[in-house]
């Protein structure tokens, strides 16, 4: 299930974080950031995957049960994007952090999307409150996690290498 997908990425940072070592600190911020990142994407796709038993145990209708959960990914989205962006483009500013354009644009858009869709169906707009408006949300957040990881073993292979990894 994708609940357990996220469990899996939750675990593989880690794996990732046996690998990074005294990389790991926080005056490592190329490393540092999207470790942190990474567990919190994961973190996201469990929770938001088992969030939706919540509101229908309690009793809402389908489509209230639907718009809750999808009002749950836009905060929680909102929340990631205020918590690490800042963190993210001082590092990049200060040329700690490198910005791989063939991960950075679609990642960015990918949480663009997301915020906007869960938006949009917690608001019965196009999606009308339904589980496919926040099934998309789900599967973007996978897409986002699964981006994340990538971007970490991206840098991780380059800091273990001495080189650059822009």
């Amino acid at each position: 299930t994708v609940s357990e997908i996220g469990v899996s990425l939750a675990g593989f940072a880690g794996i990732i974080g046996a690998l990074a070592g005294e990389k790991l600190r926080p005056s490592h911020p190329e490393i540092w950031l999207p470790f942190w990142v990474m567990i919190a994407s994961g973190l996201a796709v469990l929770f938001t995957a088992l969030f939706p038993f919540l509101p229908y145990r309690l009793g809402a209708p389908e489509n209230v049960s639907w718009a809750i959960s999808s009002a749950f990914v836009a905060v929680l989205t909102a929340a990631n994007l205020a918590f690490f962006m800042p963190r993210i483009l001082r590092a990049i500013r200060n040329g700690a952090f490198p910005r791989i354009w063939a991960i950075s644009i679609p990642l960015d858009l990918s949480s663009l999307l997301l915020f906007v869709t869960q938006v949009l169906n917690t608001r019965g707009i196009g999606f009308s409150q339904s589980a496919g408006g926040f099934f998309v949300g789900l599967y973007l957040l996978v897409l986002i996690s699964g981006l994340d990881s990538v971007f970490l073993l991206y840098v991780l292979a380059g800091a273990r290498d001495g080189s650059p990894a822009t």
